[in-house]
């Protein structure tokens, strides 16, 4: 099981609720002591994640908002301006901003307190350096490998196309799939291989 994996799965379980105090998180109740190193290991991005003071239950950092505030800042430096681009269930056309480095994540956390939850949210750097596309329900992740950031989760079923555009529309290059518990490294060929064949598939380049 890959790290984004085993920190899903582990919100996916807690039953527990998750505090910022400074630079701290702080679990209440304590968390079981298989999930203790997971968290631990994301600590600084879960920061990232929570208002100071800010009371919510772990689960609520699967809320896609919060889970790209997580998945940013466990990468570092972000771009000067990103698209943000949020999918709602009931509505016809998305909403999209262009957010500037400092407000991208206090914007991702504002919309996570105090909007209805999105079904997909798509984030792109604007100098190419990150793709970031979650949609609910979690269920496969991609990342690229090289000084470029893709980051991917996303319904199997999307999974399984992107990847086979991929494979058609791109160069070789190696990338890193957690599906279905484990990881496998390979190009995008070779881990379309892994997820299987599927009837169409929709060029993406």
């Amino acid at each position: 099981m890959g790290p984004l994996t085993a920190l899903v799965s582990t919100l996916g379980e807690a039953a527990y609720g998750v505090r910022r105090e400074g630079g701290r998180v702080v679990f209440a109740p304590a968390p079981p002591p298989e999930h203790r190193p997971i968290l631990a290991a994301w600590k600084e991005a879960l920061l990232q994640a929570v208002e100071e003071g800010e009371r919510v239950p772990a689960q609520e950092l699967l809320r896609l908002e919060r889970l790209a505030c997580i998945l940013l800042a466990s990468q570092g430096e972000l771009s000067p301006l990103t698209w943000a681009t949020f999918y709602y269930q009931d509505r016809l056309e998305p909403e999209r901003v262009l957010a500037p480095q400092e407000n991208l994540l206090p914007h991702l956390r504002w919309r996570g307190r105090n909007l209805p939850a999105p079904r997909r949210v798509h984030l792109s750097a604007t100098d190419a350096s990150f793709l970031l596309d979650l949609e609910a329900p979690l269920e496969a992740f991609l990342r690229t490998e090289g000084e470029a950031l893709e980051l991917f989760a996303w319904p199997e079923w999307r999974m399984r196309e992107y990847l086979w555009a991929a494979a058609r529309g791109r160069a070789p290059q190696q990338a890193a799939l957690e599906w279905r518990g484990q990881t496998y490294r390979g190009t995008w060929e070779e881990l379309a291989q892994v997820v299987g064949p599927i009837r169409k598939v929709k060029l993406v380049i």
